[in-house]
This record gives structure tokens, sequence and C-alpha cells, in this order.
């Protein structure tokens, strides 16, 4: 194994974090070929069809009208405009994915199956046939044109082809290498070689790897002829299957038939010395399947295989698996960070030593299960077994002593640990808590009957003596045997076995509970939130620069030392700076037995023990990935009719439910990536996606909206653009403003009906009562009039006839002659009170009413009054008439006594709806403060107006300007003011419109 300070530049297959996905993840296998979408996706031609792949999901991709599954891909190609192109093996059609949609090319069949496409410099797309003599077409202006032996090809069949950087194009053939110019039209043989297969490194060498090794053919940028190398680098012997692949690194990647996959480092920079060996991946290390097919670098730089079973990627891990370290012990590999800056490692069968930037070395073989491990002042590592305690010092065993605690059931060391004074103590779950001085054991508490009175982990006071873990409390034990004891708070968590860490004079203590701190006697806890198996924290390690690194189930997390002490002090934990997960090379979580999962060695390295074995990872050498991720909307699904790859659209009117699929196309560590999304017009905050990648919307009203979204890569590195999706959801008529139009219309014409119903039942009402209240009048008339006129009449008659047999020179018939008179005055009036109750004939004629009260008004001296008529005169109800009367009667009256007028005017309008009498004069009007009280103080005329109008159901206002005169208007609606069927009797009347004046 390299130091570590080679392994900063120069990495080994274990430097590679491992994924896989086979048939058991749902992966479609084989898969045959891919390639890499200009947006991110990873597109497969597979045993099942064509899928494009974010990292998470699998989407099959037809073919718009031709959804004929047992036509496979053969070929993949992305171009450089970010077309996919693909080719089908059973009807040698090519096809093309843009905008959305898979359709296949207007263009011939291919002579043979296409195993390989690539695209020229200038444009050409060139495809690679399965023939037996080399074969190979290209698509240029619509046409196809095949070249083969004809045209310079070998008579041999063709492994795979490359563009070389100017643009020459390479194909390897069984028997020699052709290789065809930028802008020429007939190949070249370059070089007689064994069959191989050709790649280009990063200067842009052209290499051949064959059973023989890998060498190169060119110089940088594809140019110069080299000599047949003498040493090539090993490939390992196997047949190569997969074309061979330089990573950006410049390490050549080999995929072969029978035996996996094979990395040389770096050739390229060396290949003057040749003669380098390539190390091996195969199904026994968790390939997917040991057929390779394809090698693929993404655009991130990890290395992805297909093979036969499924789907693997390599990516550069910060997190390395040693080799060596790969046989955990049952509760998990104990770690020790001695002083000399060494980190000891207790595994299954095996103690192992690291020394500063070196490698694992194994110190004891054949041991069984340590359980624990723990340095003397003197340096010297004491080893906890089930029976006994062994000092390893200077490369041997140098002391053994028999455990105490041998006959206790449950006898398991928790821990052990050196005082100041440089004795030794233990705790056991079935032994309780010893110490070890002066070559004797002594019980320093003995061992509860209960699990939470255990004594457990332990570690070193920072003052002396030590701090153990007794169920929920912390016991303090100095030199001289003292006690004392701080309790702890679990919450939620319930009481379980600690993790406890001394930094300078601070003791923490971790679970799943969270982080807490002991400092000058006081506790300081952090919260975790919430409680879970996934917050149970079982390693703790604070560097020299303050950082403190955290051991979680699934994942490593930094922390800057100011952000904790913050956390502190708010008591709940910040966002981390950094977390290493799967995607970093922690292939499986901390030992969940392990109560001190990571250690710090003296060169840096953090080591941590997990469930599969101990690993390493130098803080300052951490894996970044520093590409922002692609955003994908990858399809809109609208009342199950589906769009892929939208970017404006209009759905159907009425659409219900949306569905809209987006991807993060980070394909480094999939599981850490963030979403966030928005739909504007509707969402008012951006929406964190968490693990989904789809939003739902219902019911959503027609209109415009923009959804878009943004995402993270796993290492926090933002796509702030993100991808938006322009979409109109039209609406229904129901929906539309027509409809809403229309609904108004509707509703304000049954607002009128209603309204006409209750004006017509109001009517109905007022005339029932007017006619009830003139039928009362007439009868109480013709009362008076039958009865006591005609008596008073008959009384008159008899008194006349007295007093004419009375002498005219008889005083007494003098008196009663004055007495007759005053009775036939009294007879006029009750006849005029009659008259008055049942009306007069022709007074429901408002004209003749209105020329009437003008002609008696007592105008002094006399003034012009003009009558106007407007619209179609219409007689009047009879108790209307009479009310309308005494309005303008009194109107008439006050201005001939008030207003000071040279002119009025009276204007009737006859209108449909309504019945308005205006009565205007230029006299010197009203005062204010009469016209806001509506009357004047001791004055009842204007009050009478109004009640009289609003008995007969109108209206009456009064305006009125000082020195301009004032204007009475009186409205009626035309169903209360009008008698039913009345033919008016005067023909003039008819006339739309009316003037007359009258002078007096």
């Amino acid at each position: 194994m390299l130091p570590l300070a080679a392994h900063a530049g120069k990495r080994s297959l274990a430097d590679y974090s491992h994924q896989r996905w086979t048939e058991a993840s749902a992966t479609p296998v084989p898969v045959r070929a891919m390639a890499q979408g200009r947006d991110g996706f990873l597109w497969l031609a597979t045993g099942e069809g064509l899928f494009r792949f974010d990292g998470a999901r699998f989407e099959r991709i037809e073919v718009e009208g031709h959804a004929r599954k047992s036509d496979l891909p053969s070929a993949l190609l992305v171009t450089k405009n970010g077309d996919v192109w693909t080719s089908f093996e059973t009807s040698r059609r090519f096809a093309v994915y843009r905008d959305g949609v898979l359709r296949l090319l207007a263009a011939p069949p291919a002579p043979s199956r296409i195993v390989e496409m690539v695209e020229g410099k200038d444009g050409a797309i060139w495809a690679l046939t399965a023939n037996f003599n080399a074969e190979v077409l290209r698509f240029r202006d619509g046409k196809w044109k095949t070249f083969d032996a004809a045209d310079g090809l070998p008579q041999s069949s063709a492994a795979n082809m490359l563009v070389a950087a100017d643009g020459a194009l390479w194909i390897a053939c069984g028997n020699a290498v052709a290789r065809l110019a930028a802008g020429a039209e007939r190949f070249e043989i370059f070089r007689r070689t064994p069959a191989g297969m050709v790649s280009r490194d990063p200067e842009g060498r052209i290499w051949l790897t064959e059973s023989a090794g890998s060498y190169p053919l060119t110089g940088p940028g594809g140019r110069g002829t080299l000599a047949p190398s003498r040493m090539p680098y090993r490939a390992g012997g196997g047949q190569v299957r997969a074309a061979p692949l330089f990573d950006h690194e410049g390490n050549l990647w080999i995929g072969t038939r029978y035996e996996g996959v094979r990395r040389i480092a770096t050739p390229a920079a060396t290949h003057a010395s040749g003669g380098g060996e390539s190390e091996a991946f195969t199904s026994r290390d968790g390939l997917s399947a040991d057929v390779t097919n394809q090698l693929l670098e993404d655009r991130e730089g990890s290395i992805w295989v297909a093979t036969e079973r499924g789907l693997d990627k390599f990516r550069p891990a910060t997190l390395i698996a040693e080799p060596e370290l790969g046989s955990p012990a049952i509760f998990g590999d104990k770690l020790l960070a001695a002083s000399d800056g060494s980190v000891y490692i207790g595994e299954a069968h095996t103690i192992f030593r690291v020394k500063p930037g070196g490698a694992p070395e194994p110190i004891m073989r054949q041991v069984a299960e340590p359980q624990s491990l723990c340095e003397a002042p003197d340096g010297a590592i004491w080893i906890g077994f089930a029976h006994r305690i062994v000092a390893w010092a200077e490369g041997r065993i140098r002391e053994t002593i028999e455990r105490p605690d041998q006959d206790a059931n449950h006898n398991l060391i928790y821990d052990c640990v050196f005082d100041a004074s440089g004795n030794l103590w233990i705790s056991a779950s079935g032994g309780g808590l010893r110490r070890y001085r002066d070559g004797r054991w002594e019980t320093m508490l003995n061992a509860g009957d209960r699990a939470d009175f255990y004594p457990t982990t332990m570690v070193r006071a920072p003052h002396g003596g030590v701090v153990v873990q007794v169920g929920d409390r912390l016991m303090w034990i100095d030199g001289s045997g003292k006690r004392s004891y701080t309790p702890l708070d679990f919450g939620e968590g319930g009481l379980k076995v600690l993790t406890l860490h001394t930094s300078g004079d601070d003791v923490y203590a971790a679970g799943a509970f969270g982080l807490s701190r002991i400092r000058a006697g006081q506790v300081e806890t952090i919260r975790a939130d919430p409680v879970s198996p996934d917050s149970r924290i079982n390693g703790i390690v604070r560097t020299p620069d303050g950082d403190t690194w955290l051991a979680y189930p699934k994942a490593l997390v930094r922390f800057r030392s100011a952000d904790l002490d913050r956390a502190f002090a708010v008591h709940a934990l910040p966002a981390s700076t950094l977390s290493l997960g799967a995607g970093d090379g922690l292939a499986s979580q901390p030992h969940s037995h392990s109560q001190r999962s990571m250690v710090r060695g003296g060169d840096g390295r953090l080591w941590v023990a997990t469930e599969t074995g101990t690993l390493w990872m130098d803080p300052a050498h951490i894996v970044r990935n520093a590409l922002a991720p692609g955003i994908a909307i990858k399809s809109i699904t609208a009342d199950e009719r589906a769009w892929r790859d939208p970017a404006v659209l209009e759905l159907p009117a009425g659409t219900a439910k949306i569905e809209i699929d987006f991807s993060v196309l980070s394909l480094a560590d999939p599981s850490r990536v963030q979403a966030r999304y928005m739909l504007e017009g509707f969402d008012r905050d951006w929406v964190d996606a968490g693990a989904r990648r789809q939003a739902f919307y219902t019911n959503l009203p027609p209109g415009k909206y923009r959804f878009r979204v943004t995402g993270a890569n796993n290492d926090g590195v933002w796509n702030r653009a993100g991808a938006t999706l322009a979409f109109t959801i039209p609406p229904t008529f129901f929906q539309s403003g027509w409809f809403i139009l229309l609904c108004a219309v509707l509703l304000l014409a049954v607002l009128g009906a209603i309204y006409r119903l209750r004006v017509r039942q109001i009517a109905r009402r007022i005339h029932a009562r007017l006619d009830e209240r003139a039928g009362e009048r007439e009868r109480i008339a013709r009362e008076l009039h039958d009865t006591l006129l005609q008596g008073i009449q008959g009384l008159m008659l008899r008194f006349q006839a007295v007093a004419d047999r009375l002498t005219h020179d008889d005083r007494s018939r003098e008196q009663l002659e004055a007495a007759l008179v005053a009775a036939d005055e009294v007879v006029v009036d009750a006849r005029n009170r009659v008259r008055d109750l049942r009306g007069v004939e022709g007074t429901n004629d408002l004209c003749l009413i209105v020329e009437h009260l003008v002609a008696q008004a007592p105008f002094d001296p006399p003034i012009p009054v003009r009558i106007v008529v407007e619209g179609k005169p219409r007689l009047l109800h009879p108790f209307v008439a009479e009310e309308i009367k005494r309005i303008v009667r009194e109107a008439l009256f006050n201005t001939a006594l008030h207003a000071r007028a040279s002119s009025a005017e009276v204007a009737i309008g006859f209108e449909p709806r309504h019945l308005a009498i205006r009565l205007r004069d230029d006299g010197i009007g009203i005062p204010g403060d009469v016209v806001a009280h509506g009357h004047k103080d001791g004055h009842f005329g204007m009050i009478g107006m109004r009640e009289r109008a609003e008995k007969i159901g109108g209206k009456l206002m009064v305006s009125s300007r000082p020195g301009a005169g004032s204007e009475i208007t009186l409205t009626l609606p035309a169903k209360l003011a009008f008698a039913k069927g009345n033919p008016r009797r005067r023909s003039r009347l008819r006339l739309p419109m009316r003037r007359k004046s009258f002078d007096e």
C-alpha cells in the first residue's frame, strides 16, 4: 500500500467507492451500451429496451407509434447538439430522440447489426456494423455511405472505433488498425496488429489494448507513429470486450469478457518505462458480472461499467477501504489512537498497527475477539480478551495477567483506561468496575443486578482519575477513590450505552439523544430532533484546528468549532459544513456495538470501524464534487395524458390532476442531492422535495403557470437557474368570462324579474288598499247623501212650508228665512264634502287637475306659469289623483305665498316606469336650514306633502339655492300611479309633449 502522501496524487481501485444496480434493484439487464446525455441523463441500451437513468429511476423510452419491445437497441450515441441516436438490432433501423420523442429516422436500415456509433468533428454520424469484414456507415447530408474493404478497410472483423483530436477516424480490426484522415474518403492501414481495441488518453494519444497488454500507437494529439512497445502495460491476460477508457486522471480502464474490469494507474504519464501492472475488480469483489460490455466516464468523474447482469459505478472515494481490514470483530473493531501517532485496530482474529503515513501491519495473529484496547503511560498497549489481558510493547507480548471476573456471567469488557497514576481500570457487564494497582485487582464498583447499573464506557478524567458511565449518570473517581456524579438526561431516547470523549478539560458524552459537553461541572446538551436510531452518535473526534467529527449510522459529519459552540448555546445542531456518506466510500454504517468507532492518527487520518471493517480518510484530501447538477423536467402528466421533456405546453381545458416529474442529475451520490420546486402563480414559496421527484397539483384554476426546479449535488453545490416549464390551462366554457357574464346577465334578469314581481305585488296591495278606501269613501258619501243630506233637505222643506204660511210682517218668518239660508249653505258645503269623498268626474286626469290648480293658485301679482307635459298622458288612480292634487296645491300655494317668483313651471312626465311632477320657480328660494330639516318650525306644509307622497308609495325631493329659485319633484312608480285600463278621453293629450302657459 502506498504511503499517505502518494494517496493524494495516485489512486488504486481500493480508493474508489463501488455501487451496483442489478436485476434485483429493478435494473433492466443486460446493459449493452450506454451514453450520457448533455442534460446529465445516463442512456442505456439493454436487453429490455431503451432506458434513461437519473441515478434513482429507470425510465423506458419507446419509439413513437412503434412500441415493438422485441426490437432491442444495440448501440447508443449522444451528439454534440444533444440528440440521442440508437439503432435496433432486428429491424436495423435508426431512431433519434429529440424534443421528448423517439422517432425512427427516415433512412434505409443498416446492412447488419450496429455495434457502435460515433460523431465526427464535421457532425457526420459513423456507425460500425457487426460484419465479419470491417464495414462502417457514414450519415451526412441526410444520406448514408458505406465504407468497406474497397475503401481501404482490412478484410477482418472490426472491434471498435474512435474519433481522434484531429478529426481522424480510427478503427481497430482483427489484424490491423485503420485510419481515415479528416476530410478523406479512403482508409489507410496505420499498423498491422493483433486483435485489440483502440482508446485515446487525455493528451490525445491513440492506444491499443490487446492480449499482450496496452501501449500507445501515436504521440500526443494522435500525431506521429511510435515503435511497438517491448514492455506493454499488462492488462491481465483476459480477453478485451469493452472498449478501453482513459479517465480524466489518465487511468486506463479495461473491460474484459470473463475477468471483470481492470485498471492501470496513469500509464500515459509513465509510458516510457512500461511494464505497469493492472488491478482487477470482479464479481468476487462485488461487480454485477464478470462479462463487461462498455465503459463510460460521466461528467462528474465516475466510471460506469455495463455488464451482462447490471450496471456498476466507481467513484473516487474519500473513505478508503483497506483490503487487510475486512474481518471485523463481532462487537466491532476496537480502535485506539496511541500517543506516538500510531493507530491500533483489533479485528476478529488479528491486531493491527498503523504507523503515521503507513499501512496496516499485523502485530498479533490468531487471536480470539479482542474486547478492549488501552495505552499505558509507558506506551505499552494493553489488550483485553475473554480470560486474560496482555500488554504488548516493543514488538512482543511483555506481560499477561488473568482477569479477575472470569467466572462472572456476561463478563464482556466494555472499556479499559489508565489513570494518571498508571493504574489500569476495566468495566465489565458482569464484573463491575475494577482497578489493577500494584499487581492486584481492586473492586471499585460491584456489578449491579440491573442493566441500568452496569458500568460501561470510560475515559481518563482531564484532571486525573477516571470517568465512567453508570446507568443514567457519569461517575467521577479521583486517585483517592472519592466519587462524584453528573446526572444525564437521555430525553425520549431511553437509557443506552454512551460514547465518551475528552478534549482538553471538556468531557463529551454522546448517544441517540444528541451530544452533551461537561465543562467546569456544567452540562450543556444539544438535543437530536428527532431522536431515532439514525441520530445515534458512537464516534467523536476533535481535530487540532477545532473541527469536530461525529459518526452517525449513515454519515460522518463535520462541524466547525464556532458552529458547535453556538449549537451548545441554543441547544440545537446547526447544518453541517460537510457530510460524508455511501457515495464517499462509507459502504456500511459505523459499527452499532462500538462505543468508540472513530479515532484520529498522528498523520491526521481518521479511522472508522464499520460493520464490514475499518476505513480511513484524510480530512485534508476530501473528494469534492464542484459540478452543479443538471436539472430536468422529465414529464408532465395531466389527467392520464403524458408529455415528455416539455418546455412550453397548453394543457386541455378543465385539467384536474397534474403530476410533474423532474430529476436532479448528479450521479455521484443521488441519495444526497437536494431539490426544491415552485409553481409560480400558485405556490407562495419554494417547496422542499425531500426524496420525492414529483410534484402534484389538483384543481388548478385556469391561467398561465411557470413551474421551476432547482437542485444541489451531493456536496451542496446548487444549480440556481434550474429548469422551467411554462404551461397554460385554458378555461372551460363554464370557467370562461363569457359564462360568468352570462351568469351575471341571468342573475340580473332573475333579480329584475323578482323586483318586478315584488313591485307588482306591492302595487296590487296598494291598489287594493286604495280601492278599499275609495269604496269606503263612496259608501260614506252615499250614507251622507242618502241619510243626512236627504234628512236635512226634508227638514228644510218642512221649515220652508211653515215659513210660507207665515205672513211677511211676522218677525218669526224673517228669522226662519235666515235659518233656511244658513241651512242651504250647510247643505252646499255638505254636498261639496260628499263630492270630495266620491271624487269629481274627470279628476283622475292629471293634466286637467294641474290646469285647474294653476288657475286657482292665489298669485298676486299674477305671474306666467308654464305647464309642460312629456310622454303619453295616462289616467291616475282616483285615490292617487286626490293625494297628488293636494301635494301640487300645497306646492303652488307656497310658491304664490313665499317665493316672490316672476315665473313658474309645472312639468309632468309620463314615463313607462314612473310618473314625475316637477314644480320650478325663479324666486328667492327656500332657506337652507328648512331644506336640511325638511320643514320650518311651526309650519307643516312640507311635512304633509312628504307624508302624502309616502302614503301613495312616492318620493318627494326638495332642492333650492338662495336667489336661484326652488324645485319640488314628486316621483311615483307607474304601477302605483296609473289606473288600470285607462283610455284617454282627450285626444289632444296623446301628443308626446304638450306645453301650455297661463297668465294670471
